[in-house]
């Protein structure tokens, strides 16, 4: 009974694998995931997104048909990936909401434990360079930046602090963070958060070169092999995750500089920092 249940709970995602979101599309009918944000023109993120794109990835858990995960941005978006959360996020009403959904989207994408591919063609900035970082695959085009201004609004970005130690090392992490100057793509190839940079001409050619060799491979095997990975490279993540969001939530927002610097985003002003 119990392989009916798989066996039919299976059909059924991949009967609904392309499927219609606000803020998303999604297509699943193949070995491939294929997740487009879609909120022209930035992709600024809002809750709802992000429980579109958690709701989708977590679609996955029981196709090991699929090989490897997608995320990129729609052509109504051209210049950016995705400019991150919207100022609403930031503020003290919505900022458990906002990141409770945002991690929610990571939780997925490591419980799934398939590779995740992103194709990043324009401006990651925010919350949408945290979501490029934390992928296992980054390809990128010439025009891409990345940045992490956080530190210039009297904040810090939460699940940055605890990737990009990890994958570009804590001494470039540091720097990133704590300047918040942007960084352009050839940078970002140097210090290792992309893989490839490519002319934007050249981007499907090697996205579906890759994407076709990853494809022809055990989908049960890279998942373990994403797993093993994973485990490896992050772990305890998940604790350092939730220290990051306990100091964040309980600590960061009780600063006056961080309220001053939330203020001045929505005024669009330079922030006059009290220094407590």
């Amino acid at each position: 009974m119990a392989d009916e249940i798989k066996e039919s709970d299976v059909k059924e995602e991949k009967e609904q694998g392309k499927r219609d979101f606000k803020f998303i599309r999604w297509d699943a009918s193949g070995v491939v995931g294929h997740l487009t944000m879609n909120r022209p023109k930035q992709n600024i993120m809002n809750i709802e997104m992000l429980k579109e794109m958690a709701k989708a990835v977590e679609s996955l858990n029981l196709r090991e048909d699929v090989r490897l995960i997608l995320i990129d941005s729609s052509p109504e978006c051209e210049g950016y990936f995705s400019m991150g959360v919207g100022a609403e996020g930031y503020t003290a009403q919505m900022v458990f909401q906002m990141m409770d959904a945002f991690h929610a989207v990571f939780r997925a994408m490591s419980d799934v434990s398939k590779p995740v591919l992103a194709v990043v063609n324009g401006v990651a900035s925010g919350a949408g360079a945290e979501l490029a970082a934390f992928c296992d695959l980054v390809i990128a085009t010439e025009e891409t930046q990345f940045r992490q201004p956080e530190i210039k609004l009297g904040v810090f970005p939460p699940l940055g602090a605890v990737v990009y130690p990890r994958v570009i090392g804590p001494r470039r992490a540091m720097e990133l963070l704590l300047t918040g100057d942007p960084i352009n793509a050839q940078q970002a190839l140097q210090m290792g958060l992309v893989n490839r940079v490519v002319p934007r001409s050249a981007l499907k050619e090697t996205v579906d070169s890759l994407v076709k060799r990853i494809g022809e491979q055990s989908g049960p095997v890279l998942q373990l092999l994403k797993r093993v990975i994973f485990e490896g490279t992050w772990r305890p993540f998940g604790e350092a995750l939730k220290k990051s969001q306990d100091i964040y939530l309980n600590q960061l927002f009780e600063l006056e500089d961080s309220q001053e610097g939330l203020r001045a985003l929505v005024e669009k002003r330079k922030p006059v920092w009290k220094n407590k």
